[in-house]
């Protein structure tokens, strides 16, 4: 077949740009009733009538031009198209959708199959502080959406990055797309503009990083910083100032202290940075443990801009420092052996988000981590963000949407403690296991095989002291025990003889 000049996995409805895509971002599937009806797909979706001799197009990745083509709207990068019963079926980076005639096509040749599936990859968010719930969030391949009552809207494409609610409108919106290009809005998303970066920065051929860091002074309402390989500050609608110096890498992480912006810190690979004249003289270098690996997060604590904390790549997991980076406490005790990604304080508490789920760490036990992930997918977590003023936690998940908890400290601070003073003995055992409790709590009980299966259950009561849990019944080999609360869940490894 001759298809010169003929282009259909590119941008273009005439199939005549030079634009390409991913291999793994094109499918083609066939009628199997006529072998003349083929459907291909890439960005755009194409149908044939001819055997392959020739495609028209049957979608626009760009809504607008959807409807002004009068044919279907579909998300781009589309990895699979399946024809089943009549029905054609996409499945792209935006989700699913269905034409039920694909044979006739129209502006509504698509339906979008993907309400109420929370599968969004976050890699950013910007959470409101007063008492309304409203944030914005920036995901792979579905660009930046916005909260606001319970609603979600799409306000930015590309891939989304860091992204924030302005602290003093929320009705103003700041995000990012990869490489750092900068854009605003000032009606909670209805319409996007785009925000001059510092000259020759953004973009990937001026070597800016997937995710730049981008920041609104706590203080200063119009007042906005920028981190590729120099740290910019601009008052909205000025240029941007270099604050710092050039650094030999891009800039990862970027954190402005709540209470004071003259205090501010960065990382660049495994070298950590700090100012504290708003970067009016050269940033100094802070001396990190040995294993800290990679910085992966920094959090500053809202009343006090000395104390800081670090999620790092290496053993250490996670840093604490009372007097800005002077001297640190390594407080990987208890965490299980996955990687630290995301890190926020509560008052002086400190919420971690890993790879596999939330772990808590009370000020006044810095030794221990309790889990904190009831409910919460196995995924990875990207960001923690907490609202004061509602007293909830906000998890940025890598492929399960955005999800919320309430932080009670009254919850936090008993029944978490009791399931970490829990033990379990015999282990291993033959006909029964004894759960030593420091005191009387209210929880269910499961056991699981190494299947998933559950092989024991005891609904939610009041366990005592010493309680007993028959296991003769079982084969021999390794269980879990999940001990859960209302508020809390911790699991123990069981071993039948």
């Amino acid at each position: 077949l001759d298809h010169t000049d003929k282009n259909y996995f590119g941008y273009s409805s005439q199939a005549d740009d030079n634009r390409g895509q991913a291999p793994r971002d094109m499918d083609i599937t066939v009628d199997p009733n006529n072998a003349d009806i083929v459907y291909m797909a890439g960005i755009l979706s194409w149908r044939s009538t001819d055997g392959g001799e020739n495609f028209s197009i049957s979608s626009q990745w760009v809504p607008g031009n959807a409807v002004n083509q009068n044919i279907g709207y579909c998300h781009a990068d589309i990895d699979i198209i399946e024809y089943v019963n009549g029905n054609l079926f996409v499945g792209s980076d935006g989700g699913v959708y269905k034409a039920a005639d694909p044979n006739t096509i129209t502006a509504n040749y698509y339906e979008d199959l993907s309400t109420g599936i929370g599968v969004r990859q976050f890699y950013k968010i910007g959470v409101y502080g007063g008492a309304s719930e409203i944030l914005s969030g920036g995901s792979q391949d579905n660009g930046t959406s916005v909260l606001v009552g319970g609603v979600w809207k799409d306000w930015l494409g590309a891939d989304g990055m860091e992204t924030f609610v302005d602290k003093d409108d929320s009705n103003t919106l700041y995000g990012t797309s990869q490489y750092g290009s900068l854009y605003y809005s000032s009606n909670q998303g209805d319409t996007a503009f785009y925000l001059i970066p510092p000259a020759g920065k953004a973009g990937s051929d001026n070597g800016a990083n997937w995710i730049v860091p981008f920041e609104q002074d706590p203080l200063i309402s119009d007042k906005l910083y920028v981190a590729y390989d120099v740290v910019y500050a601009q008052v909205l609608g000025l240029e941007w100032k270099a604050i710092s110096q050039q650094f030999d890498s891009n800039i990862d992480h970027f954190k402005i202290a709540p209470n004071n912006s003259d205090i501010m810190y960065l990382a660049v690979n495994n070298l950590f940075y700090k100012t504290t004249d708003g970067g009016l003289t050269d940033w100094t270098a802070v001396a990190l443990p040995e294993n800290t690996g990679n910085v992966n997060a920094i959090t500053i604590n809202k009343d006090n801009p000395n104390m800081l904390a670090l999620a790092v790549s290496g053993s250490n997991k996670v840093l604490l420092s009372s007097d800005g980076g002077s001297n640190w406490q390594i407080i990987n005790n208890s965490l299980p052996n996955f990687s630290a990604n995301a890190l926020c304080f509560y008052g002086e508490d400190l919420i971690l988000g890993m790879n596999y789920g939330v772990f808590y760490n009370d000020a006044d036990d810095r030794n221990t981590w309790l889990a904190f992930s009831d409910n919460l997918p196995n995924v990875r977590i990207y960001e923690l963000e907490v609202n004061y003023n509602m007293n909830k936690v906000y998890a940025a998940t890598y492929g399960r949407g955005l999800w919320a908890a309430s932080l009670d400290p009254s919850a936090l601070s008993v029944d978490d403690k009791i399931l970490a003073q829990i033990l379990v003995y015999p282990n291993p055992a033959d006909d029964h296991v004894v759960l030593k409790i420091p005191q009387s709590i209210d929880a269910s009980l499961k056991i699981y095989n190494t299947s998933g299966q559950i092989v024991y259950y005891a609904k939610k009561q009041t366990f005592g002291q010493n309680h007993r849990i028959p296991i003769s019944y079982l084969s021999k080999g390794n269980y879990v025990l999940r001990i859960t609360t209302d508020h809390h869940t911790t699991t123990f490894k069981v071993m039948k003889n």
